[in-house]
């Protein structure tokens, strides 16, 4: 007598593989959309979420080998779908490059931070603050250009690091923002990549 398929097996796999999926093509987006979560927090749920998903993968595989005499489909599906999830976010880019291609990419490595910005060619542009202790920080919104000097304006709060306004001087982009707050301290962003 054949034992009826599991379906909370099939279940599990098809939730785990989702997430999983979701979470690794989306990665960039979730990460702006939530304005930088805590960089420690999400790679640590990132972390159990795939070691979950290896451990279900290894019993469907496991459970697979051991019912090899009922070859049905419906014993073999959890496996299928574990295999089918991964071979799908190592073959399929992320979502970031989907969107416009970044004309100027710039940045400051400093000792315990660093910041990236893009400067997209449909006039948008994305800056992300890293530091030490999970900071993680996310600045947006358009930007428009004359001669060498961009003028950003952001969807919420500036960059404290960056200013609204930079200047292309050689390899760099330089702020000329102005102000009274001697503690304020703004840096310069090298260029790494520039195309017309």
């Amino acid at each position: 007598m054949t034992e009826k398929p599991n379906k909370t097996r099939v279940l599990s796999a098809v939730v785990f593989c989702s997430l999983f999926f979701i979470f690794t093509i989306f990665n960039h987006n979730i990460d702006v959309y939530f304005n930088g979560i805590n960089f420690i927090a999400w790679t640590v749920f990132m972390l159990i979420l795939f070691l979950a998903t290896v451990v279900f993968f290894i019993k469907s595989v496991r459970r697979s080998i051991k019912k090899r005499k009922q070859s049905t489909l419906r014993t073999h599906l959890p496996a299928l779908i574990y295999i089918i999830t991964f071979l799908l976010c190592a073959i399929i880019p992320g979502s970031q490059s989907f969107e416009s291609d970044a004309i100027i990419v710039a940045s400051y490595q400093g000792k315990q931070n660093e910041t990236i910005a893009k400067f997209r060619r449909n006039r948008t542009f994305e800056i992300n603050s890293k530091a030490v202790f999970g900071y993680n920080k996310w600045f947006t919104g358009m930007y428009s250009k004359k001669g060498d000097t961009l003028f950003l304006a952001y969807d919420r709060s500036a960059s404290p690091w960056v200013g609204k306004t930079l200047l292309k001087n050689k390899n760099k982009l330089i702020t000329l923002d102005k102000t009274n707050d001697t503690t304020r301290h703004f840096v310069p962003l090298k260029i790494t990549k520039e195309t017309k």
